[in-house]
């Protein structure tokens, strides 16, 4: 039976699950639900989805607005959350009542606690909450848009004013009763992520800097809520990210590594006795991303491995540690959640042939106690993409080589499944960062499917994990370090002329895309490289100074480069895409939205003005009010329409009916 295509239209009907969240005894499950992009001029929404062991979901909340944050209270009675239902891109602290009457209960708005909800922590009596909150006008991270948390008032307004030292990140003290909201961490320290055992002291990611900079530089330290004072307990190499506290209160969590993006890091865990100072590093395969305390003293951890993601638990054994790991695979899990008891574990997986959905991993009792019965398989608890699921245009494969100098470099390879796969034109998605990784994914590419359409229209597509990506340890995530389009551009050639000489693909009809840093490379490929025929960077940077001096993470380029912006003889030019447009015969389409902060629109603008001068077949589409990433319904498909295009133009690709 003929299936249906999958075009940019449908995959705008995907919906986003995110947030998965589990009651501390496994009997509650919460996520967010997305509605499909909307449409120019509509507003966004997102609705929180409440489950019952075996029961029916409920959605706790509804309406206008965005909801995030799920939080359920340790008792279950309770789910306090964040909304934008009044201002929209300005998330407030709200709780509601998770007890079954009809019509349930109005959600209370905490409306004495200022700034924007960024995370929420229950005290273990319940009796009032921990929040992180950004001051409004802060930016929102480049994971989150790369704009800022403005309201309709600054929209309007004939300017906009810049000052040093604003947008501060703070911890406050809500108490449930009175809806009073008291500020507990120090005065010019931003908190950018915090962890909370529900009572005693507070680990948290901090800076004085309040910048995106300031993330790149910041260090752990305990809080003290009561006396609002800090004690730096680490000072890092690199970045760091989820820190957390075990139920004595005594013992901190972290993970540490080398990262180009706030809140996507990965990295090494180290454990930290407060008491003692003792430091130990667990050795472990994966590059760590979250960790959750159990009530038994044992660490839950989400990670990458390779090409695989994985799950599972860290566990002390005397003066060693052992990974008991429960679930390793290709599917794509990322913020997975562990109950207090170690036994139920919520994550949002996906597929190249499974659209995401929320699922369930009952761990056995045998390794919950760290024993090695294999585990239990996800169950799925939802089913919001159904109409999507196994509409899959390409077959997914791994592909492995040796780039130049011998190092073995993965990516994932995806194959149309109507056609031979000899000497097919082949497209190049390469990921942002640089410290991402490639996993399977159901919306793979540069923007939510366009690897997808690449495969239906008859393109074999790469998407490598080259040097400086996650999943293959601090050594190979800091190799690009001081290198940027080197060895990583080196590792991508090798790997088109693997698939070359396997007879898989045509060299004359190669192209390459990307977003963020693949944006970069996209563009840094096209004129330092002979392989491509085309490039389609999106969001991308190209000229490394401005970039500096115009970017909110201008200390990103700092420690990637390992250089000095302002040497003349520097790699802030010498590996910068504009100083090498003259010559450039590489038709290059460019994507770029306005109100891209972290890379912005005149990084764009430069390369364009650039290839023109060079009599480069170019062109520039500026998407209106998109951030780092296009979000409306019309703009994501008109990005998927023009890379398909572009591509079909220049590497004359022939598309062909599927069945």
């Amino acid at each position: 039976m003929p299936l249906p295509p999958l075009t940019a239209e449908r995959l705008a009907t995907l919906r986003s699950v995110t947030d998965p969240q589990v009651s501390d005894d496994g009997t509650l499950r919460a996520v967010v639900v997305h509605a499909p992009a909307a449409a120019r001029g509509a507003s966004p929404r997102s609705g929180i989805r409440v489950f019952r062991r075996n029961g029916p979901a409920r959605t706790v909340t509804s309406g206008r607005g965005v909801h995030l944050l799920p939080r359920i209270s340790p008792s279950g009675r309770r789910l306090a959350f964040a909304s934008d239902r009044d201002e929209p891109g300005l998330w407030r602290l709200y709780c509601a009542e998770l007890e079954e009457a009809e019509p349930a209960p109005r959600p209370h708005w905490f409306d004495a606690l200022p700034g924007v909800v960024e995370d929420i922590v229950w005290a273990r009596d319940e009796t009032a909450l921990l929040v992180g909150v950004a001051d409004d006008g802060s930016e929102t991270g480049n994971a989150r848009g790369g704009t800022r948390f403005a309201g309709g008032d600054e929209a309007e307004a004939p300017w906009t004013v810049h000052r040093p030292a604003t947008g501060w990140r703070r911890l406050y003290r809500v108490d449930l009763a009175s809806g009073a909201a008291v500020q507990v961490s120090p005065d010019r320290l931003t908190v950018w992520e915090f962890g909370w055992a529900g009572h005693g002291p507070v680990a948290a990611v901090v800076s004085a800097d309040p910048s995106e900079n300031g993330w790149y530089d910041a260090h752990v330290a305990v809080l003290d809520i009561e006396t609002r004072t800090a004690r730096t307990v680490h000072r890092p190499r690199w970045q760091l990210q989820s820190p957390v506290v075990a139920e004595d209160g005594r013992t901190v969590a972290f993970v540490e590594g080398p990262q180009s993006d706030r809140a996507l890091l990965a990295g090494d865990v180290t454990v930290l006795d407060l008491e003692t100072g003792a430091v130990a590093r667990p050795d472990h395969e994966a590059d760590v991303s979250r960790l959750r305390w159990t009530r038994d003293g044992r660490l839950f951890w989400v990670g990458v491995v390779s090409l695989e993601t994985a799950c599972g638990f860290l566990r002390r054994a005397a003066q060693t540690w052992t990974v008991d790991e429960c679930w390793r695979g290709r599917a794509t899990i990322g913020r997975a959640h562990c109950s207090r008891d170690g036994r139920t574990v919520v994550a949002v997986r996906q597929a190249h042939d499974r659209p995401p959905e929320l699922h369930e991993l009952t761990v056995p009792a045998a390794r919950a106690t760290g024993g090695a019965e294999p585990g239990a398989q996800w169950r799925p608890l939802t089913a919001v993409n159904a109409a999507l699921a196994g509409i899959a245009p390409a077959r997914e494969t791994v592909h492995r080589w040796r780039s130049g100098d011998g190092t073995e470099i993965h990516g994932l390879l995806l194959l149309p499944v109507d056609r031979p796969a000899t000497a097919l034109p082949l497209v190049v998605v390469v990921h942002g960062g640089p410290t991402g990784a490639a996993t399977s994914l159901y919306a793979q590419g540069t923007q939510r499917g366009d690897a997808l359409l690449l495969a239906q229209a008859g393109c074999a597509v790469l998407l490598p994990n080259f040097r400086g990506s996650l999943g293959r340890g601090r050594e190979f995530m800091a190799a690009n370090i001081g290198d940027l389009g080197g060895g990583d551009l080196g590792d991508i050639e090798s790997g088109v002329a693997s698939l070359v000489a396997a007879g898989l693909a045509d060299p004359d009809r190669v192209g390459i895309t990307g977003a963020s840093y693949g944006g970069y490379m996209a563009a840094w490929a096209a004129v330092r490289s002979e392989v491509f025929a085309a490039s389609v960077p999106v969001a991308g940077l190209m000229n490394w100074l401005s970039y500096h001096n115009t970017s909110n993470v201008g200390r990103f380029d700092e420690i990637f480069l390992d250089g000095d912006p302002y040497d003349p003889a520097g790699p802030h030019l010498a590996r910068s895409p504009v100083m090498y447009v003259r010559g450039c015969r590489t038709p290059t389409l460019l994507l770029h939205g306005d109100a891209d902060r972290a890379c912005p629109l005149s990084q764009a603008q430069e390369f364009y003005q650039g290839l023109v001068s060079a009599g480069c077949e170019t062109e520039l589409v500026v998407y209106k009010g998109a951030g780092h990433g296009m979000t409306q319904r019309e703009q994501l498909i008109d990005v998927q329409r023009r890379i398909v295009d572009w591509f079909t133009r220049h590497l004359r690709l022939e598309p062909a009916g599927r069945s």
